[in-house]
């Protein structure tokens, strides 16, 4: 089997230099979505068994807006011109796999016809919100500005007393952004392009609702790994506290290895990725 990893990096090249070497098999193509506010353009990674396609387009991908859903639609994009593949891994640049690209590929060889794709436990009234409301300044959901915060607010208390409301023709579904996509499912949603672009253009981190939608509302949802368990379906580690993201540490390895996850996310040092790596596969 031919596996594409899609990397949406924004920032650490040191980390995503360590990533993209230990993605580095003959069995791969690498294509890399390095963020236009980061220091780095990619011209300096490197591969010797993997195809490496740093993308030309950079877009300033921002938190919750469909910039992150441009980027993802890039990559596959280009994946998808240069090659038919098995699988899409869909990754960021601070994640490190967990587990060998062996164990990887013979999991994807004995359900080929899987999409390892999370899906969230999450109510109606939460989807609603997140999707069914046009988001004034949604390049800006982290801004502190007063002002655009209550323009925004002002906005959706208006759509909400006209009862307008988006996307009440299917049912939402959403779930991490990372997953790992066989080619028929990566055709359809890149044959839905524009389809995309205007349910989730301006709703509230689209990039974690469109492919967990499409795919539910299609003929493919019967091929979700794991409806039940979001993180076992799309075979990420990643540790929530509270509704906050943490950081991978070392501590985890026994962890890591012990789950049938593929990827952890997120590292924040480079001396815990090394750290970690070597108490996984000992590498030195």
């Amino acid at each position: 089997m031919k596996h594409a990893y899609l990397i949406i990096a924004h920032n650490e090249e040191p980390l995503l230099q360590m990533l993209i070497s230990s993605l580095d098999d003959e069995r791969n193509d690498i294509y890399v979505h390095v963020d236009r506010k980061a220091s780095f353009d990619g011209g300096t990674l490197r591969t010797s068994k993997s195809k490496l396609t740093v993308l030309l387009e950079r877009f300033d991908a921002r938190w919750g807006d469909f910039s992150l859903v441009e980027a993802e639609l890039e990559l596959l994009k280009t994946a998808n011109i240069h090659a038919k593949y098995d699988y899409y891994h869909i990754i960021s640049g601070v994640d490190i796999p967990i587990k060998s690209q062996d164990y990887i590929h013979a999991v994807c060889d004995v359900n080929s016809k899987l999409e390892f794709i999370g899906i969230a436990k999450a109510s109606n009234e939460d989807l609603q919100w997140r999707s069914g409301h046009y988001f004034l300044f949604s390049r800006e959901f982290k801004s502190k500005n007063l002002m655009i915060r209550m323009m925004r607010q002002m906005f959706l208390r208006m759509q909400d007393l006209l009862g307008y409301k988006r996307n009440n023709d299917i049912e939402l579904k959403k779930g991490s952004q990372w997953c790992s996509i066989t080619s028929d499912f990566v055709e359809y949603l890149l044959d839905r392009e524009y389809e995309i672009r205007r349910r989730f253009h301006n709703t509230y981190c689209p990039d974690e609702v469109f492919i967990q939608t499409l795919c539910w509302n299609s003929p493919f949802k019967n091929r979700i790994c794991n409806p039940e368990d979001e993180f076992d379906s799309c075979r990420r580690f990643i540790k929530w506290n509270n509704g906050t993201l943490e950081p991978i540490q070392v501590s985890d390895a026994r962890a890591m290895n012990e789950s049938n996850r593929w990827f952890a996310r997120k590292v924040m040092r480079f001396d815990d990725m090394v750290k970690i790596r070597r108490r996984l596969f000992g590498d030195e």
